[in-house]
């Protein structure tokens, strides 16, 4: 699997079936990533979604065929057996979006949350998906992102920082089978991700 983002596909390598890719970020920052990797393999891609990002995402004409599990509709907050169910019934081969870690983080202490991660990474592993989940970072304390971590085998931090004025966004690879990176500039502009020269 591919993201279809040239320097992050280059940083990365070839993600192979049964991986788990954590998106550390801020807020909803970094949605535009995992965007681009459902329409670079929409022919066998599946989100897991609020109802919000539903209704953005069948806006997008490349995700029109794309199937969804909608956070409020098709299970509750407190019924997570119901996810883990639903994900064990999807094909190998399949990429998975998980966009809702921060609304659960809401509702459950943060170690219910990363022992649902850790399932689901599991079964993604046994089922030979390939997952990809944001998670806020200001949400979950030191300890428990780093649970996050080890349970996944590909994490991308995305930060920013305040410069003379201006927030730059950053992006790197902090934890992949093919190593590390330093941060890049990350630019996002009318739904366009392009990532650009290496930061301090």
């Amino acid at each position: 699997m591919k993201f279809g983002i040239p320097k992050l596909d280059e940083l990365l390598g070839e993600i192979p079936e049964g991986s788990v890719v954590l998106i550390e970020t801020l807020g909803n920052l970094g949605e535009e990533i995992v965007v681009e990797a459902l329409k670079e393999n929409s022919d066998k891609s599946i989100a897991f979604v609020t109802k919000r990002l539903k209704e953005e995402f069948e806006k997008i004409s490349e995700l029109k065929n794309m199937k969804y599990i909608v956070f409020g509709e098709d299970f509750a907050p407190q019924e997570l057996f119901k996810i883990t169910y639903k994900l064990r019934q999807i094909l190998s081969g399949y990429l998975v979006g998980l966009f809702f870690l921060q609304p659960l983080l809401v509702f459950h202490p943060q170690e219910t949350v990363y022992k649902f991660f850790s399932e689901v990474s599991s079964i993604t592993h046994d089922n030979k998906l390939v997952l990809i989940a944001i998670l806020d970072k200001r949400l979950v304390d030191e300890r428990t992102l780093a649970m996050f971590e080890n349970a996944s085998t590909h994490v991308i931090e995305i930060a920013e920082e305040l410069e003379k004025f201006r927030v730059i966004r950053g992006i790197r690879v902090k934890k992949s089978p093919k190593g590390s990176s330093g941060f890049y500039e990350l630019i996002i502009k009318d739904g366009k991700i392009t990532i650009g020269e290496p930061l301090g």
